[in-house]
């Protein structure tokens, strides 16, 4: 354990305290941490190289800050810490193993830049083997909080990025609160992302996303327990196999609350996901908007209620993948009260799965929705068990299951006698 205002940082909030950080970085061996006591670590004008198995922790997020600025280097984006594939040789042969980063604040709103700068992070590491990562607070960065990749064997526990990626148009890459690129080490990245409070920042809450179209999209990823709101998507899953979602709250983002689609870098969009036991609730626009996948996804055990848009939407974005998804599953959902449709079906399927769903009183008096609406080719659907109806007066669901000019159910289809 080594005590950063031994080896030359004040934490008195003047003193640009990067470079001292830097030299001590380099100085220390695998296995050593750097302790940074109660105090505000003013980190200026470059972002510090971090090294293998050297550990950063404070005394907790109300005690320790590091402040981010670039009074000197107007150009420069400002990291807390980082190690790079392009800037530092950064592989599964050379990554940063062994490292914790906890109990400390990283403040990025003292970072000013002429534009989006992808690298203006609070943490940018890449290639992390054996990483933890808990009790951060990230906040006003100019690009993504916490915007780390390729992490295995890996845990991101009660982070909290707040206002992060505020120079994000939208439409950048990265500019969320936590961001994970994943597939570089493989078909399998064991990572868990837990406990986590993602709120207001510039895309997604929390996303993980591809980074190489050539790569094959990685099993082993879990998002529990967390807690996205506010954001333009609250959780979304850009290239993942198998991600597991299970009891998070995705409220109140602009545009969907869970997004799966082709929005990512490489414009490969998750599958054969679980997510389970979830809130999506208060979205403006749609609460599920999946996508662009070749199929799988299972979605069970959830609320899915009040949405500005459709409760539960499958379709495809231009300029990805647009082939049938296949074995798509909806089971023992609450739906309700959303404006549009409760499922809302603009995307080809091939044997869907809608059973058990309790879906009731969605649409609105000016625009009445239904149930269930098919306004693609659907091959092979079951749908059975489900519960319909409508309580509102007027009603706001006149229509239980609604096929449109577009729509079709085609053989064969296993319905409900009823």
């Amino acid at each position: 354990m080594i005590n950063a205002r031994e080896h030359g940082l004040t934490g008195d909030g003047v003193v640009n305290d990067q470079p001292a950080l830097q030299r001590l970085v380099d100085a220390c061996r695998p296995g050593d941490v750097i302790y940074c006591p109660a105090g505000t670590y003013a980190i200026q004008d470059a972002g510090t190289i971090w090294r293998t198995g050297v550990s950063l922790i404070g005394d907790g997020p109300a005690a320790t800050r590091f402040v981010l600025g670039n009074p000197g280097a107007p150009q420069t984006p400002v990291p807390l810490a980082f190690w790079t594939t392009l800037q530092h040789g950064a592989s599964a042969q050379r990554p940063i193993a062994d490292v914790t980063f906890a109990g400390f604040e990283i403040d990025g709103i003292q970072v000013r830049l002429p534009g989006y700068d992808v690298l203006a992070k609070g943490l940018g590491l890449q290639y992390v083997l054996r990483g933890t990562f808990r009790d951060l607070y990230i906040h006003d960065t100019p690009a993504t909080g916490f915007g780390c990749d390729f992490l295995q064997d890996s845990t991101v526990e009660r982070v909290v990025a707040i206002r992060c990626g505020r120079l994000d148009s939208g439409w950048e890459k990265g500019g969320a609160g936590i961001g994970i690129g994943v597939g570089g080490w493989g078909a399998v990245e064991r990572l868990t992302v837990t406990e986590c409070v993602a709120l207001a920042n510039g895309t997604n809450g929390i996303f993980v996303e591809l980074q190489d179209a050539a790569w094959t999209p990685p099993r082993g990823i879990r998002i529990t327990g967390c807690h996205a709101e506010g954001n333009k998507y609250g959780i979304s899953d850009w290239g993942a196999d198998g991600l597991l979602v299970s009891g998070c709250m995705m409220i109140g983002n602009r545009t969907a609350g869970f997004d799966v689609s082709g929005q990512g870098t490489t414009h490969i969009a998750g599958r054969y996901g679980v997510i389970t036991g979830c809130v999506v609730d208060d979205n403006p626009g749609d609460g599920m908007s999946i996508g662009n996948t070749p199929g799988g996804y299972t979605v069970s055990a959830s609320r899915i209620s009040r949405n500005g848009g459709h409760g539960y939407r499958q379709h495809n974005l231009p300029g990805a993948i647009r082939i049938p998804a296949a074995d798509m599953v909806l089971d023992g959902n609450d739906i309700w009260d959303n404006a549009g449709d409760g499922i809302r079906i603009d995307g080809a399927l091939i044997d869907p799965f809608l059973v058990n769903n309790r879906i009731r009183g969605n649409g609105t008096v000016e625009s009445p929705a239904a149930g269930i609406t098919v306004n693609a080719r659907v091959i092979s659907a079951t749908l059975r068990n489900q519960r319909i109806w409508d309580r509102h007066s007027p009603p706001t669901q006149p229509v239980a299951v609604k096929v449109t000019e577009h729509g079709e159910l085609a053989d064969p289809v296993y319905l409900d006698p009823d």
